[in-house]
């Protein structure tokens, strides 16, 4: 496996502490750096030239959007914005963030934005080969003793149950042995989006959204079917929107 170069920049040194051993648990990674100031991020980044930055937004020399500022595009590394408010969701994608993780940090987030991260990095560097794979090819499931080709425009929901993945699409219900994490870097990006720790939805399939208790929605599909939202994952779905939620 090739490592990814990981550096942590954030102002709070126990923060800084409590990342890093979360991506200590993490396979593939190889920590390179760390940063407690803007200015000293953007030197840090030039010189190490990690391929991943968990980049917390508020720091007090200079911050997270005015470090990439100063990074010509081909010198910015893949981000992930730490932060802990919510209300920067919108203008982090717009930047080309990666992900956007609020604290307190968890670790199930932390792995989802590393697995993002692995494949986001694997695919660039296909770029410069070669073609990227299509991304709207079916989804392969080993179904029932066969191989199941599902299209993912029929896709409404995929959830996590223990060791497999049940995917409703086209009226049916798919069981198959398989990872939620595995199946999320065969789907198109800008159609899918985790919803939950368990839970990956087609954006289409969406028909409206119902306040729930303690910043969390419930997600009402077009074919009736209720699913929640943790306040957590409410930031992609707020930018994939375009707008706050």
């Amino acid at each position: 496996m090739n490592h990814l170069r990981v550096m942590v920049v954030d102002d709070e040194p126990l923060a800084r502490a409590g990342l890093r051993a979360l991506l200590e648990k993490e396979p593939g990674l190889l920590l390179v750096g760390e940063s407690a100031g803007g200015a000293d991020a953007v030197t840090a980044i030039r010189t190490l030239r990690p391929d991943l930055v968990f980049l917390d937004i508020v720091l007090p020399d200079l911050d997270g959007f005015g470090i990439l500022e100063r990074l010509p595009p081909n010198e910015r590394p893949a981000v992930v914005f730490v932060t802990a408010h919510s209300d920067q969701a919108l203008r982090a994608f717009e930047v080309k963030a990666l992900d956007y993780v609020t604290k307190p940090l968890r670790r199930d987030r932390v792995r989802e934005a590393v697995a993002r991260a692995h494949e986001r990095i694997r695919l660039d560097r296909l770029d410069r080969a070669e073609p990227a794979p299509a991304l709207t090819a079916p989804l392969a499931l080993k179904t029932e003793g066969r191989m199941r080709l599902i299209e993912q425009r029929t896709i409404d929901l995929i959830s996590a149950d223990d060791d497999h993945v049940v995917v409703h699409a086209g009226g049916g219900v798919f069981r198959a042995r398989d990872t939620l994490n595995a199946v999320s870097r065969r789907l198109d990006p800008t159609s899918f989006v985790r919803v939950h720790r368990s839970t990956i939805v087609r954006l289409a399939a969406i028909r409206e959204l119902e306040p729930w208790f303690h910043g969390d929605y419930v997600l009402v599909l077009h074919s009736g079917t209720k699913v929640r939202m943790s306040r957590s994952h409410r930031p992609r779905l707020a930018a994939m929107l375009g707008r706050r939620i």
